[in-house]
């Protein structure tokens, strides 16, 4: 995903979930600023590497792609595969929402959400993820991830074949379903304030999106143009509020706990992968 779902989009559905402004605020950063964490610092964490060359490093492999982009899913047959919307995410988001941070709480979302995009793909350098096997050519880019498939599986848009299986891919499905999964999650997260999960019978709360919203976001995810795109999330939050001058700000205030949450994050995400088969390590 780009930062037109993992911040305008994770603020608008966190305000339309009854998160307060401040914390929506802080979820969403930290879910777009695990896409920006880009440079290990001398607390020895990053959250994505921006260099593509790096990500032939196993460490950045182990420590950086799986557990923040690339989450292992629910295939038995192919364990380190991302499935949708998999079980190690919920874990993971349940982990989050029980220690209510907000900073580790948004990390858990861009894993999440990343579920829905990099499905097929894994965070390793493998066979698995060439895009052209039947042509018997080196793209000169590595198979790790969607690295030769550039940054289509991330458009929300996006039209585009999967040259391994031929499969025609609408990203807006995708996208989509991963709003409507965002939402629910947001929902019932501890972050929305106990009257409004009280005030529902039962005190179970307002946990779906409401049809006239999930049209309205079906035709945003139409919209070619990434700016318009990005103006019609805005408009949808009902606020002005711009990545630009958030990140400005929370990465003075914020940065120390961001890394914190990361480095929590990560620790629950290695133990959730620490058995399934190894990958090569050299």
């Amino acid at each position: 995903m780009q930062k037109d779902v993992h911040f305008y989009l994770t603020y608008a559905l966190a305000r339309k979930a009854r998160i307060r402004n401040n914390d929506a605020l802080k979820i969403a950063w930290s879910d777009q600023y695990t896409d920006d964490l880009t440079i290990s610092d001398l607390h020895g964490i990053q959250t994505q590497s921006a260099v593509l060359g790096n990500w032939l490093d196993k460490q950045i492999q182990r420590s950086v792609l799986v557990p923040f982009h690339f989450l292992p899913g629910d295939n038995s047959e192919q364990p380190w595969v991302v499935t949708p919307d998999n079980r190690k995410a919920h874990i993971l988001f349940e982990k989050a929402n029980a220690s209510l941070d907000l900073f580790q709480l948004g990390i858990a979302l861009h894993a999440l959400q990343d579920t829905f995009s990099h499905q097929g793909f894994t965070g390793w350098d493998e066979k698995i993820n060439a895009c052209y096997p039947w042509y018997y050519i080196q793209s000169g880019l590595p198979d790790i991830g969607h690295a030769e498939m550039a940054a289509l599986p991330d458009i929300a848009s996006a039209v585009w074949t999967d040259p391994r299986n031929g499969e025609l891919i609408f990203n807006a499905d995708r996208v989509m379903d991963c709003a409507i999964r965002t939402f629910r999650m947001l929902a019932i997260s501890n972050m929305v304030p106990v009257t409004y999960r009280a005030a529902e019978p039962g005190g179970k709360g307002i946990f779906d999106m409401p049809e006239q919203e999930q049209s309205t976001l079906k035709n945003i995810f139409q919209i070619e143009n990434y700016d318009a795109r990005k103006k019609a999330l805005i408009d949808f939050s009902d606020d002005r509020v711009r990545y630009s001058k958030i990140n400005k700000k929370f990465k003075v205030l914020f940065k120390r706990q961001f890394i914190a949450a990361a480095s929590k994050h990560l620790a629950a995400a290695i133990e959730l992968i620490k058995d399934l088969p190894s990958k090569n390590q050299n």
